[in-house]
């Protein structure tokens, strides 16, 4: 009688995992973001280390800062302009209210450059050493991709890999087959760049500034 009852206990939290596991692997339009997010704690300088689906360009290395008393987030990013160049020549910016990014239904992002696509994010995990976020730019689930963001220029790829798996378990299209890596360390920028970040926000706090005059 109580192997029996083992046995179905058995069957019935199989039944219960296997439905769970389902139902988590969701498009980035469905994901639930990361709870309680202090936005703050993302400024630093990260790598883009995996995507899935695969970009179009191979470098990309974003800054973010706080500014403001926190309250805003000044996000620079530079990038190749194709995967075979390792010559980040490509830069975008944009600021971020610190509340917005972190809800956890997801914020938008729309670079300063021309005909620039309004992209959805929500960060679905993060620590010192990484940011793993998915996307999308419009309701249609095929437009939904993951990226992972790390501290290092080159990682640890056990370690790596196990950041990959964590997020595979929430988004539907981000898995070992799918997910590609993005080798950073031959990547780089001009001499003259390393001064953008510091100057984005300044001009973000002189625009504010002269905004309350207004």
């Amino acid at each position: 009688m109580v192997q029996t009852s083992r046995a179905a206990l058995c069957v019935a939290l199989m039944a219960f995992l296997s439905v769970m596991g389902a139902n988590a692997q969701t498009p980035c339009q469905s994901v639930v973001g990361m709870q309680n997010l202090n936005a703050t704690k993302l400024t630093g300088v990260w790598y883009e280390s995996v995507r899935a689906p695969a970009a179009n360009v191979g470098c990309i290395e974003i800054h973010i800062e706080s500014i403001n008393n926190d309250t805003e987030l000044a996000i620079t990013t530079w990038s190749s302009s194709s995967l075979s160049s390792s010559y980040m020549d490509q830069q975008q910016s944009v600021v971020l209210n610190t509340t917005v990014v972190n809800a956890n239904t997801g914020f938008n992002v729309t670079y300063n450059t021309t005909n620039a696509v309004t992209t959805t994010y929500k960060v679905v995990g993060s620590d010192n050493n990484y940011i793993s976020l998915c996307g999308y730019t419009s309701p249609d689930t095929n437009t939904s991709f993951g990226l992972i963001l790390t501290a290092s220029r080159s990682p640890n790829a056990t370690w790596l890999q196990g950041v990959v798996n964590t997020t595979s378990q929430v988004l539907s299209n981000f898995n070992s087959t799918l997910a590609v890596n993005v080798p950073q360390m031959n990547c780089y920028a001009s001499s003259a760049s390393t001064t953008l970040p510091v100057l984005s926000s300044v001009f973000a706090t002189i625009y504010l500034f002269m905004k309350f005059l207004n």
